[in-house]
């Protein structure tokens, strides 16, 4: 039996027959060949000359060709490449979970400390059904050949390049710690995978997981909107709202909640008094068959003979705690959602009115992880974790009392 086949110097794999990229040789989509430059007429290429890395290549193009000089990788004809370019299957999702210190007080007062301003964890969990034994073997050779590539002056991985499904679409690294091959019948195969990207960074308000593109960008006076558009009030922005129209803290994301179309104007704008847009209240409509479990706190005292006292455990005895689901979301409302609850970074405060009898307005809630799952074309399901906090702060102004004094042995020289 033949072991692992490689190149030498390209790694170790477990995948069999993977040979070397030649000029002539006939390729197909998913073909895998090893590039470290090519001889033509007698002549040599470096893969660096064409600035490329030496390493394992797979064929993305949808067209058989003949490989020749201008075709290879590094080439602008190329079709070869070493990123994730496989389409992910439907029941793909991506997970939210906010790391954070949760610290409890007295009467049921708490709260979430995120570890750091970047502590929102995401992960893009992929589902590859169905592939051909060709398809399935390029893919799992993509993912063993990832764990070779220590190109980083730390030595560090650098991962594999991909972009994500909409409305994630934004290039950037990432990282797999193991995966999973079924082979459910001849050449039919499954596989699954976690993608992690640590290094994205939350801070970027522009960015997010959902890119600034994938929304409705500034928002503007004059411009049309509809329901579950996402836009950003600045007061810096040509055609926006100048700085003495609101105040600092109204700035931010927006997400409009008209049922129709509207031009935007001073009256219905974010700021405006009759406002089709909200920034901190959970506007989506929920499915039937929510459950409401409640277990309210208590202090539980065993005496002889299993006999118990129940006495009182102060006050905010029984905050809600809801998980459901939100089914059958057409993939604008899901990307309004997801983005809604990345913009409040898993422990910031939104409003949220429970369904009956519990519907008292006001009440704030957190949400320290949600997934969000491709369920077909156009129809997602976004399972969320709402949790009740006691005090609803939002719009309460918070001021900073400061005393400055100065050594007066200090001098300081600004000549």
């Amino acid at each position: 039996m033949a072991g692992p086949a490689y190149v030498l110097g390209s790694g170790v794999t477990n995948t069999a027959r993977v040979n070397a990229f030649e000029v002539g040789d006939a390729y197909s989509k998913y073909d895998i060949a090893y590039f470290s430059g090519y001889t033509s007429a007698g002549t040599e290429t470096k893969a660096e000359s064409l600035g490329v890395a030496s390493g394992h290549y797979y064929y993305s193009g949808d067209t058989p060709q003949t490989s020749t000089t201008s075709n290879a990788p590094g080439t602008t004809n190329a079709n070869w490449t070493q990123d994730l370019f496989f389409e992910p299957s439907y029941g793909s999702s991506v997970t939210y979970e906010n790391k954070a210190y949760n610290v409890a007080y007295g009467d049921g007062y708490y709260n979430l400390l995120a570890k750091s301003e970047n502590a929102l964890s995401v992960k893009f969990n992929m589902s590859y059904n169905k592939r051909s034994d060709k398809e399935s073997k390029a893919l799992i050779h993509l993912f063993e050949d990832s764990f070779n590539k220590g190109e980083k002056e730390t030595g560090a991985y650098t991962g594999i390049y991909y972009t994500p499904f909409a409305p994630y679409d934004k290039s950037g690294e990432f990282y797999i710690e193991n995966f999973t091959r079924t082979f459910d019948y001849p050449d039919v195969n499954s596989i699954s995978t976690t993608l992690s990207q640590e290094n994205a960074s939350i801070m970027d308000w522009e960015g997010y997981y959902i890119p600034f593109d994938q929304t409705r960008g500034y928002f503007a006076e004059g411009n049309s909107y509809s329901t579950h558009d996402i836009s950003y009030l600045s007061g810096t922005v040509p055609g926006g709202y100048e700085n003495d129209r609101f105040k600092i803290h109204q700035s931010g994301w927006y997400y409009y909640t008209g049922a129709t179309e509207t031009v935007a104007d001073t009256t219905n704008s974010p700021t405006g008094d009759s406002s089709l847009w909200t920034k901190n209240r959970f506007y989506f409509s929920l499915n039937q068959g929510v459950s409401v479990p409640e277990s309210p706190r208590y202090l539980k005292q065993t005496t002889q003979n299993d006999y118990f006292i129940r006495t009182q455990d102060g006050i905010n005895k029984s905050l809600l705690n809801l998980q459901f689901e939100l089914q059958g979301r057409g993939d604008k409302e899901a990307k309004a959602l997801v983005h809604f609850l990345e913009t409040h970074k898993g422990h910031h405060l939104f409003e949220f009115t429970p369904p009956a009898p519990y519907d008292i307005t006001g009440k704030a809630f957190v949400c320290p992880q949600w997934e969000h799952k491709i369920e077909y074309k156009n129809n997602n399901t976004v399972s969320v974790n709402l949790i009740e906090t006691p005090l609803n702060t939002l719009g309460k102004n918070v001021t900073f009392t400061t005393l400055v004094t100065i050594d007066p042995y200090f001098v300081a020289d600004f000549s």
